[in-house]
């Protein structure tokens, strides 16, 4: 609650300048992550079914063949209410030499971006996290991610949280590109996304951006420059942890229930004024293929 007696500064004469604590904002990672859709529900729900396998050769006169399709797994979005608000008193906005009041409704939106940022990155941040965990029963990046079919398990991680190397990006593609649907199909999975903490920006320029091979003494062309878009996000919180992409999956989904909305009013008796700003959202994976994962720490896995 804003009154004259937290914020004497604001009422003395004689500051050059009274700054409010913005800097410049971190830029927008979400969209290029997430598929983004509007909801008009309490929450919206996914599910797949995956069609047929193999053809099988036939001899003249046998019966065909007949396959029926496969059910995949449901998942569920339930949209989630995020607020912030402040109180300002009729004294303290009168008395305010520096116009810092004003400021506080856009510091609001400010808030309410980072927020929808941060809980974006919160599912890479929980992505080898087995409490937070699919349709599946499995993490996003999981060793184990089960077939509705009932074939063999696939792999999306890695075991042995292999570090951000030219040899390890060539293990991580090589992996996403055998990724299978639940009929054990092959799929066109291709990534053209790596994903990192600001902590691996310079070992990942070198990687994917140098004319000829990083690191060597060869004069071997540079079969990563250009393969993939590099995106750091500074609100994931490992330094090591990072990840592929293939962003036209499209099967990491956001959804706005309600889209930040800003409302004022204020309070007969006391002369407060308030504000506030509210949203409601979901986000999260209906499928794990088109992403592979590595905790980046050399350490065994298994999830």
């Amino acid at each position: 609650m804003a009154v004259r007696a937290h914020f004497g500064d604001l009422l003395t004469p004689g500051f050059r300048e009274i700054f409010d604590g913005s800097f410049k904002e971190v830029p927008d990672v979400r969209s290029q992550i997430f598929a983004t859709h509007t909801s008009d529900k309490d929450t919206e729900k996914d599910s797949s079914v995956f069609w047929f396998g193999l053809a099988q050769e036939t001899a003249e006169g046998a019966p065909i063949d007949y396959d029926e399709p496969v059910q995949g797994y449901d998942t569920t979005y339930t949209h989630l209410k995020y607020s912030k608000g402040f109180k300002v008193s009729l004294e303290m906005y009168e008395d305010d030499l520096y116009n810092m009041m004003n400021k506080r409704p856009a510091a609001l939106g400010r808030a309410m971006g980072r927020t929808a940022e941060n809980q974006a990155a919160l599912v890479f941040v929980r992505a080898f996290n087995s409490s937070y965990l699919g349709a599946d029963s499995e993490e996003l990046c999981s060793t184990s991610h089960d077939r509705a079919d009932g074939g063999t398990a696939q792999s999306n991680a890695s075991a042995t949280g292999v570090t951000l190397t030219e040899a390890n990006i060539e293990t991580a593609r090589n992996a996403m590109r055998d990724q299978l649907d639940d009929r054990g199909q092959i799929i066109n999975v291709n990534p053209n996304l790596l994903l990192i903490p600001i902590e691996l920006e310079k070992e990942a320029h070198e990687i994917i951006d140098s004319e000829r091979r990083s690191g060597t003494a060869d004069n071997d062309l540079n079969f990563w420059k250009g393969r993939f878009q590099i995106v750091d996000w500074i609100y994931l919180t490992s330094a090591t942890a990072w990840f592929l992409l293939d962003t036209s999956v499209k099967q990491l989904n956001w959804f706005w229930r309600r889209q930040p909305t800003f409302k004022s009013d204020e309070l007969f008796d006391s002369e407060y004024a308030v504000y506030k700003s509210t949203m409601r959202l979901s986000r999260g994976w209906s499928d794990w293929r088109g992403a592979w994962g590595s905790q980046g720490d050399g350490a065994a896995y298994s999830g």
